[in-house]
């Protein structure tokens, strides 16, 4: 594997072991402080996370309450207070206290290494493609619409004579990729790692048994593969294409009705 390219936050692949992994929208892994960008793993701040509070960074809060102690007035007389010049302004003072008391500033507030709506995305994504696409050998497109940049403009930056394999429940039609399997994806891999004789971890080994090659009737089907025609694009189970989508590329497709089961008296 070159490299995984996920939109994912939640950095599920490396707790699944995958190494090559880039977060095109960050991920929970890290969490950066606001004022001092100060970066600290994810775990740092879950615990405040899962417990409905704003996680907050240790060094700046003590750094503020140092602040604050040593600018506390000495006592003694209080000194009169200056009368402040009325201002001509197009707003009322209580609009100011507004606006501060909507936006306050939090000191210390710790911001998951996640890429929020609006937010411009890491230069890096850019350097990463140019490098990977001088190496790439064959792309795996797997469960996406691709109608989130910047994953679905990947396409675009591969040179055409790299194959293309699209894994989904559903087709793409605004992409044209060499070999397109539909179904669900779970299904689809062991599928495709028991005919090239892969051993996939199984619910058996999950138990503490040994790991073993799975019978051929835990990943194959009588009905699936079904292949469209002769056309590039094979339906498993779990597939949903439309009609139209079908018959482009086998008019002879029909689509299997459900039998309604019998009442019993």
């Amino acid at each position: 594997l070159l490299r995984n390219y996920t939109q994912n936050i939640d950095s599920l692949e490396l707790v699944a072991g995958v190494t090559q992994v880039y977060h095109c929208h960050g991920s929970f892994a890290t969490a950066t402080c606001m004022d001092c960008k100060r970066e600290v793993s994810g775990a740092v701040i879950k615990p405040a996370v899962l417990s409905g509070k704003i996680p907050r960074c240790q060094p700046c809060l003590e750094a503020e309450a140092t602040n604050t102690a040593s600018s506390q007035p000495k006592r003694g007389k209080p000194k009169p207070k200056k009368k402040k010049k009325a201002r001509a302004s197009n707003h009322t003072e209580s609009d100011d206290s507004d606006n501060e008391a909507s936006h306050p500033h939090i000191t210390g507030l710790m911001k998951p290494g996640i890429t929020f709506f609006g937010e411009p995305l890491s230069s890096s994504f850019d350097a990463q493609l140019w490098a990977d696409r001088a190496e790439v050998d064959l792309l795996v497109i797997i469960g996406t619409s691709l109608k989130v940049r910047p994953v679905s403009e990947i396409l675009a930056h591969i040179p055409h004579s790299i194959p293309q394999i699209l894994i989904n429940k559903t087709p793409i039609e605004h992409i044209n990729p060499d070999i397109v399997l539909l179904g669900e994806c779970d299904k689809i891999i062991e599928y495709l790692c028991h005919d090239l004789e892969w051993v996939l971890p199984s619910r058996i080994e999950e138990r503490g048994q040994p790991r073993r090659k799975r019978r051929p009737e835990e990943v194959q089907s009588a009905e699936y593969p079904r292949r469209l025609g002769a056309s590039h694009v094979w339906m498993f189970e779990g597939a949903k294409l439309p009609m139209p989508y079908a018959r482009k590329h086998d008019p002879s497709f029909t689509r299997e009705r459900k039998t309604k089961k019998q009442r019993l008296n």
